[in-house]
């Protein structure tokens, strides 16, 4: 069976570490792409966590015009601020075409919690848009905890989930709340592996991604390809998931 990727954990800039070669510009990132054979990509840019989320999402929203197979991120920052959240910002996000948040509370000195986004993530919620959290980037696993307690129905792509035992946070998530999902990437160097996670919640709540440009797209790919479950689940972790995952959000 010929997969197509669609890699929901992508990044471009220049960040502070890379095991693969960055891509600078979201065109470089469409050649790492197509020299790896991912097909489409939901994308951030480094400058929305490392500088300033506000300029980084104009940043990206700049980038990615006119690339079809790319799609955005934007960080989000506290609404009562104003710095991000305004208005028309779910409008802004249908024009600039960005399908989906990422949120970085620990670097950026907020709580991800129903206090501070109560109002707007109810909104995200309901318009089913999906907010993707890193273990490694948005303050671990108690502050994914936290946010869904909050926000039980919240469209979750969890990644970057670190490779031992990690299980143990992950499944409780995934049999308690319909909507969480989890990246693929670090999934496979787990003792329960793919094979086990689509076991026990099905390979419909699984999605593939690389966290390029710090780990190796090969990687990810393999894992997937040559994961001990049916062609049909391969080819839903490789896309399908992700192209429903953002056709059912509404803007």
């Amino acid at each position: 069976m010929i997969l197509s990727f669609f890699d929901a954990n992508l990044c471009f800039g220049r960040p502070p570490r890379a095991a693969y070669q960055p891509a600078e510009t979201s065109h470089d990132l469409q050649r790492a792409m197509a020299a790896t054979g991912i097909k489409k990509g939901l994308a951030w840019h480094i400058a929305q966590r490392e500088y300033a989320a506000s300029e980084g999402n104009r940043m990206l929203a700049g980038a990615i015009a006119g690339r079809k197979n790319l799609f955005g991120c934007w960080a989000i920052l506290p609404p009562q601020t104003n710095e991000v959240i305004t208005p028309d910002f779910f409008r802004r996000m249908k024009k600039h075409r960005i399908a989906a948040l990422r949120a970085f509370p620990a670097l950026h000195n907020y709580m991800l919690s129903r206090v501070v986004f109560g109002k707007f993530l109810d909104e995200v919620v309901e318009r089913r848009i999906p907010l993707v959290l890193s273990v490694e980037k948005s303050g671990g696993w108690t502050a994914i905890y936290n946010c869904l307690a909050d926000f039980p129905e919240l469209t979750c792509i969890i990644c970057d989930t670190g490779i031992w035992n990690s299980d143990r946070f992950s499944w409780p998530l995934m049999e308690t709340y319909p909507n969480v999902f989890l990246e693929s990437s670090l999934i496979s160097l787990e003792d329960a592996g793919i094979e086990e996670t689509v076991a026990r919640y099905g390979a419909g709540r699984l999605v593939f991604g690389s966290n390029f440009p710090e780990r190796y797209p090969e990687a990810a790919i393999l894992a997937v390809r040559h994961a001990d479950i049916p062609p049909g689940a391969k080819k839903q972790i490789a896309s399908d998931n992700m192209e429903r995952i953002l056709k059912r959000a509404q803007f």
